[in-house]
């Protein structure tokens, strides 16, 4: 009879493997924290705005919107009438 603890052939392969993986995260992760990295953001623009940051993108966005909503709800409404 097998007890629960004992691992045999493939499982025991298996079990090698994980316990390297999850030994070699921790170490990866160790070395991550320790290490500095020096990062410059700069949020400054130049000052012009984005194309979808625009009024008249959202209106020409709209419209498409309603030509498509129109094209689909009244599509065969000819032929039934």
């Amino acid at each position: 009879m097998r007890t629960i603890g004992r691992q045999t052939g493939l499982g025991r392969a298996f079990v090698a493997v994980l316990v390297a993986l999850q030994t070699f995260a921790g170490y990866a992760v160790a070395v991550a924290q320790t290490t500095q990295v020096k990062i410059d953001v700069n949020a400054k623009t130049d000052g012009g705005t984005m194309w979808y940051a625009t009024w008249w993108f959202w209106v020409l966005v709209g419209l498409f919107v309603i030509i498509i909503i129109v094209a689909l709800t009244s599509r065969g409404r000819s032929a039934r009438e």
